[in-house]
């Protein structure tokens, strides 16, 4: 069988836009090799420039539509090579048939430089399927880290935000949800770049103390990230645009998905996005605290303002667990930031997603707190209670802005508060001197008005 080698240029004109470079595969073929290479490469980070980035994916004939079951898989710029064979594939991408027609190579140059992009493509095809690569599918992992319980019951802790080999991380599953175990975490959100993949070895690992599996994907745009928990299909990414991205946003949502924003701050990558709708949450915390998420607050705090009842959530966007991350955007261990929420007693994925739907949630720091419980009682007092949050500083905000601040004395502290001036909603966080957020709650609605479209 003969080798397909697709070659071409891309100029700055056609940065960031997907393009389906079609070939043939023939009769008889049950796997295939992709290897690919191009000029003047550089890292995906958004700092980095004059060098190209060239991002690769693959359709089977079945078609290149939206949500087409012709997806076999999009590993970005981070894999130069892979297989895809009748009963395995190279991770993300997936095994199945490999059918006899039109595939198409989808090449996305993400930078282009000065000089141009060019690029080579070179398919092989086999009929020697191979054999997979045999990975461990039970969790051997240290007993859960000793961590004082949630100071109220029905509370539970976890990550939403994070990556393994089925994209950028250098970890399997395996050891993602080990390190989750080990560190205390009873959620865990997975959400690969582009593809669900990872969730099928997910839902093959057994072992004891596994945390519970929010089955997601982070939806990579070339204007902005999103992720979605509670689905198992790949959403549209291929257009950036406002109007596409809100588009397959709904989608995602009335499938029953819950959509977040994520990272809209400098270099996170940003969200170019500021008009679009669809989305139920905001990532308001992602990584280490310094790393510019005062901007992601500020554009959560907005939304609130326009009376959009958007549910803040935090996640690490943790890749590396073997090695140090040299990117320095990347959070650096499961849990830092932790997202905590309200499930009662449903500590089923279900339960996690509907408290982070309805804004039943805080984020703390790490995985031992502080912990921040905010409510409005019945006479219009606003209760307060920081728990490890001594000598924290407790800032109360409205929509007019801060409306008292107070030092935490204790480490079990709870006040009463009566905010007149506030008319749409308060929401807590809590600090330190040098300006360290130690926990974030959020907002508190002043009116039962149904939430603006979001």
């Amino acid at each position: 069988m003969a080798d397909v080698v697709l070659r071409g240029t891309f100029d700055a004109s056609q940065q960031r836009r997907y393009h389906h470079v079609p070939f043939e595969v023939p009769h008889g073929v049950r796997s295939m090799h992709v290897a690919y290479e191009y000029s003047k490469r550089i890292a995906s980070d958004p700092q980095l420039l004059d060098g190209n980035t060239l991002d690769i994916g693959v359709f089977d004939p079945q078609g290149i539509e939206p949500s087409s079951p012709g997806f076999r898989g999009w590993s970005g710029s981070h894999k130069l090579e892979f297989a895809i064979a009748e009963n395995w594939a190279t991770p993300p991408y997936s095994a199945g048939p490999i059918q006899p027609g039109t595939w198409h190579v989808l090449l996305g140059p993400y930078k282009v430089g000065p000089s141009g992009c060019e690029y080579e493509v070179k398919i092989t095809f086999s009929q020697d399927p191979g054999q997979p690569e045999r990975r461990p599918l039970r969790i051997d992992a240290k007993s859960p880290a000793k961590l004082k319980p949630a100071a109220r019951q029905g509370w539970v802790r976890g990550d939403l935000h994070c990556h393994t080999r089925f994209s950028d991380g250098d970890s399997w599953p395996t050891d993602m949800l080990a390190d989750a175990v080990s560190r205390g975490l009873d959620f865990l959100g997975v959400t690969d770049h582009n593809q669900t993949a990872h969730q099928r070895e997910y839902a093959q690992l057994t072992g004891s103390h596994l945390p519970i599996l929010l089955p997601g994907i982070e939806v990579t745009t070339y204007g902005g990230h999103w992720n979605a928990w509670g689905t198992d299909t790949w959403w549209e990414f291929r257009e950036p645009t406002e109007a596409a991205t809100s588009r397959a946003m709904q989608a995602a949502a009335a499938s029953g998905a819950l959509v977040s924003v994520n990272h809209p701050k400098p270099f996170g990558p940003p969200w170019e996005y500021p008009n679009a709708i669809g989305y139920h949450a905001i990532e308001v915390w992602n990584g280490d605290w310094s790393r510019e998420n005062d901007v992601s607050l500020s554009f959560w705090e907005q939304q609130l303002r326009s009376g959009k009842r958007i549910v803040a959530l935090g996640g690490s966007d943790t890749h590396n667990l073997k090695e140090i991350d040299a990117d320095a955007r990347h959070g650096r261990h499961l849990g830092r930031p932790t997202t905590w929420a309200f499930t009662g007693d449903d500590r089923s994925p279900e339960g996690v997603l509907a408290a982070l739907r309805t804004g039943r949630a805080f984020i703390s720091r790490d995985v031992d707190g502080p912990q921040i419980y905010f409510d409005r009682q019945a006479d219009g007092t606003f209760s307060v209670r920081v728990v490890d949050g001594r000598q924290g500083t407790l800032t109360l905000v409205s929509e007019r802005g801060v409306q008292t601040a107070v030092q935490v004395p204790t480490s079990d502290w709870s006040e009463l508060f009566r905010l007149t001036d506030a008319t749409q909603y308060i929401r807590g966080q809590l600090i330190v001197q040098s300006g360290e957020m130690l926990a974030l709650s959020n907002a508190v609605w002043l009116t039962n008005h149904a939430a603006a479209d979001c």
